[in-house]
């Protein structure tokens, strides 16, 4: 199948689009790079003991929250007593970034995460992702690792781990225990404000995110990008990255990303039959509603609405995963009134959230006919990566 990435610049967001077949499935707005999960050498600025907490500063200027009764605080400055005092030197990881008012917040809990395991600081032990079964491979891995952590440290094995070969599991269990250790034995030698993990970028994040999702090709017209994925080339031999130099045309306008960018951010979504959707995201839900539109045949009326509502589908389950959009769907399709078509249109539409990798669930019908849909929130919606307002 032709599955490929492109990767501009759009109306000031940097974009990552996934293309199917040439059809445009998944668009993502790539954040600025931030300092969520790096792992600083910090100094204590201020003691506050009324919230039992301090703040620490990682970088210049940039002061964050630490809890000190919900932390095992790591000195790297000599130390008579175990109590925080202002000057102190910490080792600390930003766990949250700053939201408004609010500042960063720190912790003295360390983790490396890849891909199939995360490799924490602090009891010895062994934990499994929630998703994973209780069988003989994971309690042999689990079996395996634990033989292998020394104390001090544990790691949690994730989701993925479960389709890998357990050679590539503990490759990288050793790779980050390692580099754990790395971190922990030598942060004493750091001057205040030394980032000694940097957490990945947004975009190998995402790469991240596609494993097991085969494309054929990357394409960018960003100098920077390109160069940051060259690496990741090496690794996937049967990815092609390609650097867009032409000035003749942008590459948004070879792929038709204004036209795309125009139908996401807004709320009707025309179909081919001259149908439409109404897409309406609010707090508590997001509500479908499927209207007929342009769509009239009255002469097979009952056929013809079938047809608009497995359209209708296909193009529902695309605009999820375009618009990223997550929790309690409702969908409202037109009315049906044979019930053998009712149940064709909720088994065509349980097949086309199966091509989903977000996991995506259809609850039921209710008795007004309304579909119930949840979706797995892994990232912020489309609206909320580049700050559209409901």
């Amino acid at each position: 199948m032709n599955h490929e990435l492109m990767i501009t610049e759009y109306e000031t967001h940097k974009c990552a689009c996934y293309y199917e077949e040439g059809r445009l499935t998944e668009l993502n707005v790539l954040p600025p790079a931030s300092i969520l999960g790096n792992i600083y050498v910090g100094r204590v600025q201020n003691i506050v003991k009324n919230l039992d907490a301090a703040f620490i500063e990682v970088q210049p200027g940039v002061v964050c929250f630490y809890s000190l009764t919900d932390n095992k605080h790591i000195f790297l400055n000599q130390k008579r007593t175990e109590d925080v005092t202002i000057g102190d030197e910490l080792l600390v990881q930003v766990t949250k970034e700053a939201i408004k008012t609010k500042a960063p917040l720190v912790s003295s809990d360390l983790h490396l995460t890849g891909n199939l395991v995360v490799v924490t600081l602090g009891a010895r032990m062994v934990g499994v992702s929630k998703k994973l079964p209780n069988d003989e491979k994971i309690s042999q891995l689990k079996a395996t690792l634990f033989e292998r952590l020394p104390e001090g440290y544990g790691v949690i094995i994730r989701t993925n781990a479960y389709e890998k070969k357990r050679e590539e599991v503990e490759l990288e269990f050793e790779r980050l225990l390692v580099q754990m250790m790395d971190i922990v034995e030598h942060a004493a030698c750091h001057k205040a404000f030394s980032c000694l993990y940097q957490e990945r970028s947004p975009l190998m994040q995402l790469l991240d995110d596609y494993t097991g999702q085969a494309f054929t090709r990357i394409i960018t017209d960003l100098p920077d990008v390109y160069e940051n994925l060259e690496e990741y080339e090496e690794q996937h031999p049967d990815v092609q990255l390609q650097l867009y130099e032409t000035e003749f045309q942008p590459l948004y306008a070879i792929y038709r990303l204004d036209r795309d960018w125009k139908e996401v951010t807004g709320k009707r979504v025309w179909l081919n039959s001259g149908a439409y959707l109404v897409i309406e995201q609010t707090e508590a839900m997001v509500v479908i509603d499927v209207n007929t539109g342009k769509a009239i045949n009255r002469n097979r009326k009952q056929q013809h609405l079938k047809k608009v509502n497995m359209e209708a589908a296909d193009e529902i389950v695309r605009q999820l995963r375009l618009r990223n959009l997550s929790g309690i769907i409702m969908i409202d399709f037109i009315d049906m009134e044979n019930p053998e078509n009712r149940e064709g249109l909720i088994e065509h539409l349980c097949k086309q959230l199966r091509q989903d990798r977000i996991p995506t669930n259809y609850i039921d019908m209710t008795r007004l006919n309304l579909v119930e849909l949840t979706r797995k929130k892994v990232r912020k919606s489309l609206a909320e990566q580049i700050g559209q307002k409901n």
